[in-house]
């Protein structure tokens, strides 16, 4: 049976706290649970417990907080951690503030227990550490600024393969870390030895590690610093996330696959339409190619630049349902035959908009035609409410058609094309768009490969 050790249990889960209350009263102890973390410090005022276990996350002050006022008040009270809500960082600050356990959520109770009895009987430093940090899933590695390591949990043990024994006292250059780290590791423990500072201290950052034996494996590492008998020294939290690595790769893979499938699909569609209408045969992937040069021009972000080249390839899939009597037609079109013309948009936006891209395909079809002044069609839209991808496609649609050949005239060439789309700036058409349009002409010297 245990002493009658005095234990608070600070925890607003007021089943927890009466349930480990009859754990521990069944072992002997004397527990005394409170709901808040006033509370914990009007208790400890009145008397301060040999052990107190608190909760993470308490309404109107942190556990970490609290734990900085109780090592105030009571020096000589253990401290232990008990948290649904574990992370590398409170476990790092947990350490430097002195705590002598941290546990997670659902806890192990005869693991508890131990702990519980440990912290009694045992008060500094390094064993407080130890109780932490054998208790963590991630590695825990302690160096001084000569890179020479001074601690090394049963985490570190596992995931890097070394024993304790063979590896405290070595230098981290020697063990863990590789080669085409080893210059830069070198001028950054210089500074931290004289500062405590570093660029990666209080920033989780992504590395890779070696293992005994060689082999070299992703690694997130959490690192701070703390000041010991005068000397700086290093803590770091190193969790292997291969498996992480592994999931990304695959779902990359899968990303990659997904968008070749929808290219399939797309050019598929864009051949049906080309099939019904031979005059604009290579018109939709002319304009495409054009519209993803103005895009790159604009500096437009990759992934918008992706859908946009999309949209553009099959941006008149529509006329699908246009009478190819009226597609071909070598002469002036009518005024109702011009306006079975202009449901081309509407229709391609109503066959689009139930396949799930990941870009707004079927929005920059519809919008295509529309024009900042609120003179186009379908919708009417105007300036901001049209998507940029859709303003591009439409200076690019101009141009290209105008400078190439239809059943109802021939071409007019791109002079033509560029003196309408520079009258239409800022009125028709959208004036970044243009200035980036007669750039990627004239500068560059874009060229459609008319057929």
């Amino acid at each position: 049976m245990a002493s009658n050790a005095d234990i608070l249990i600070v925890d607003d889960d007021v089943q927890f706290g009466k349930t480990l209350c009859d754990i521990l009263t069944a072992k002997g102890y004397m527990p005394v649970a409170v709901e808040t973390g006033k509370s914990a410090l009007q208790q400890i005022n009145t008397k301060a417990p040999d052990v107190a276990l608190i909760d993470l996350k308490l309404e109107n002050m942190s556990g970490l907080d609290l734990l900085r006022k109780i090592r105030e008040l009571s020096p000589v009270t253990e401290c232990i951690l008990i948290t649904g809500h574990a992370s590398q960082e409170s476990a790092i600050e947990a350490i430097n503030l002195g705590a002598y356990g941290y546990m997670t959520k659902p806890y192990d109770v005869e693991q508890l227990l131990l702990m519980i009895r440990t912290g009694i009987d045992k008060h500094d430093s390094d064993q407080r550490s130890q109780a932490i940090s054998d208790t963590a899933n991630d590695a825990i590695i302690v160096a001084d600024g000569n890179s020479k390591i001074l601690y090394w949990n049963k985490a570190a043990e596992k995931g890097f393969g070394y024993s304790a024994e063979e590896i405290i006292g070595k230098s981290l250059q020697e063990t863990i870390i590789p080669s085409n780290y080893q210059e830069a590791h070198s001028k950054s423990m210089a500074k931290f030895k004289e500062t405590g500072h570093g660029t990666m201290i209080g920033k989780p950052t992504e590395l890779t590690a070696v293992r005994k034996g060689g082999v070299e494996f992703p690694i997130e590492l959490s690192l701070s610093s703390v000041k010991r008998n005068g000397k700086w020294q290093a803590i770091g939290v190193i969790r292997d996330i291969s498996e992480r690595k592994q999931a990304e790769e695959r779902e990359k893979l899968g990303v990659t696959k997904l968008r070749e499938a929808l290219g399939g699909i797309i050019n598929t569609l864009a051949l049906m339409t080309e099939q019904r209408d031979p005059y604009t045969a290579g018109h939709q992937q002319r304009v495409s190619n054009f519209a993803r040069k103005i895009a790159e021009e604009m500096g437009l972000p990759p992934d918008k630049i992706d859908g946009l080249r999309m949209a553009g390839v099959i941006h008149d899939i529509g006329k699908m349902h246009v009478p190819a009597d009226i597609l071909s037609k070598p002469g002036k079109l009518s005024s109702d035959e011009y306006n079975i013309i202009k449901t081309h948009a509407q229709v391609g936006y109503d066959i689009l908009k139930g396949i799930e891209f990941p870009w707004p395909i079927a929005d920059i079809v519809h919008q295509h035609h529309e024009h900042i002044d609120g003179s186009g069609y379908p919708l009417g839209m105007t300036n901001g409410d049209i998507l940029l991808e859709a303003r591009i496609l439409c200076v690019a649609d101009v141009v290209e058609a105008m400078s190439s050949h239809r059943p109802y005239r021939p071409a007019l060439g791109i002079d033509k094309a560029l003196e309408e789309i520079t009258k239409g700036k800022g009125i028709i058409y959208d004036s970044d768009v243009v200035d980036a349009c007669l750039k990627v002409v004239k500068e560059e010297g874009f060229k459609f490969e008319l057929n």
